[in-house]
């Protein structure tokens, strides 16, 4: 299997987690997708260019969320349980993903691309509204961590994978260090192998952004 990824992409982050905690094997493939030559040829693989990208023998699988899904169908019993098999519980996991894609996710990303552009072609009310929201999410988090080591009860789960990459994000752009227990629970995301393979290679992908 091939993952297409960016190492900053943070929903290539979550998939790469995903894969590392399941100790499942795959061969990873770099995409540019801020290269405008290399974008247009993986446009040719994927016409929406959107990543990351799961592919091999009658495999074509887009976004991280349906990955992981594919993941826990076809090696169930490897690594770490990212969906439990409780129909309530797995349930709970997968609406605390979307919830971190689409309201702590997605807010990050939005402040973090409006601080690339020129002043003048930002927007301010757009980003006061992500940081808004997210507000919103740190109030859940950090009523619903109170009593659970992970997203989603004491397990490390799918909710996980889609949390950390954001939180990683917003540690500069949206703080929760005077929120204890998101601070407790990001410490112990940064403690697992799976994350501090993540931070080997987006680290320094990450200094070589900066010092452009």
């Amino acid at each position: 299997m091939k993952l297409h990824y960016s190492i900053q992409s943070t929903y290539s982050q979550k998939a790469l987690l995903a894969f590392y905690e399941k100790g499942v094997d795959f061969t990873p493939v770099q995409v540019s997708v801020l290269d405008p030559v290399a974008s247009a040829e993986y446009k040719k693989t994927y016409p929406l260019g959107k990543i990351p990208l799961l592919t091999g023998d009658d495999i074509f699988i887009p976004e991280s969320t349906i990955i992981i899904e594919y993941l826990e169908n076809e090696f169930p019993v490897s690594g770490t349980k990212l969906i439990p098999e409780d129909k309530t519980v797995a349930r709970r996991v997968r609406f605390k993903d979307r919830v971190f894609d689409l309201y702590l996710n997605n807010p990050i990303a939005t402040i973090f691309f409006d601080s690339l552009k020129p002043i003048e072609k930002q927007n301010p009310e757009a980003v006061a509204k992500a940081h808004q929201t997210i507000d919103v999410v740190y109030g859940f988090m950090e009523q619903d961590l109170k009593n659970n080591n992970f997203a989603s009860g004491n397990e490390f789960s799918m909710a996980d994978c889609a949390a950390f990459a954001p939180l990683f994000y917003a540690q500069k752009l949206h703080s929760f260090a005077h929120l204890p227990n998101i601070s407790a629970y990001f410490n112990r995301l940064m403690q697992r192998k799976s994350v501090q393979r993540v931070l080997a290679e987006l680290l320094p992908a990450l200094e070589k952004f900066n010092s452009k």
